[in-house]
């Protein structure tokens, strides 16, 4: 059971988990590492998490997504537009105040299937989490069903993609580009993103607002 205080040695190592897997990966993120991020003892991970690594990095993914999408449900109550702006600015901020060294810890997770699959079981419930909640949003601006699930899908794997090529380039440029043609996607209502793949004329007819809020990038 979690605790509610963050000043815990529990929350403490989850939150450093968090931090390093983010920067590393769940497979280059060891228990020696958490333990010295976090100042702790070495029996103290037994002692907090039974279940050892696995459950600490299951854990440390969760945290990232309750906090993640605690400033995503606010970032997803402006109109659809902006919302997108607001998302990609969570990202983007991220990237600059870290230097580009810290990615999405719940991508992360979700990439390590193989060796870790209680994280990417964890990292699953989140995405799935923050489809709904986009979703939804997405359904209050009369979106129709099955639209709403593609554009909230597009906008999470176009958003989460574009951070991957902004670590490896080192600039926001993937990501502000992302948020234009995810503007775009949203000016309609109706067509499904694979619709668009298929028809080449697409392009030239979309009707989303490219101006947006400047201050998002």
């Amino acid at each position: 059971m979690r605790t509610a205080d963050p000043r815990s040695p529990r929350a403490v190592m989850i939150r450093c988990a968090a931090d390093l897997i983010a920067r590393d990966g769940v497979a280059g993120t060891s228990i020696g590492d958490v333990l010295a991020a976090a100042g702790a003892a070495r029996g103290s991970v037994y002692y907090y998490f039974p279940g050892g690594r696995s459950e600490l990095m299951a854990e440390a993914v969760r945290h990232a997504g309750e906090e993640f999408g605690a400033e995503l449900n606010r970032a997803r109550r402006l109109p659809v537009v902006r919302a997108i702006g607001a998302i990609a600015a969570i990202w983007r901020s991220r990237l600059l105040v870290t230097d580009f060294a810290a990615g999405c810890p719940i991508a992360a997770g979700a990439q390590a299937r193989g060796s870790d699959p209680e994280a990417a079981a964890a990292a699953e419930e989140v995405f799935l989490q923050w489809n709904h909640l986009l979703s939804a949003r997405l359904r209050e601006e009369d979106f129709d069903d099955r639209r709403a699930e593609e554009l909230a899908d597009s906008i999470l794997s176009g958003i989460e993609g574009a951070v991957v090529l902004c670590r490896a380039r080192r600039s926001v440029e993937p990501l502000d580009g992302m948020v234009a043609h995810l503007r775009e996607l949203a000016g309609r209502r109706t067509a499904s993103p694979s619709a668009d793949r298929e028809r080449p004329e697409a392009s030239d007819d979309f009707g989303g607002d490219r101006a947006g809020d400047p201050s998002l990038g």
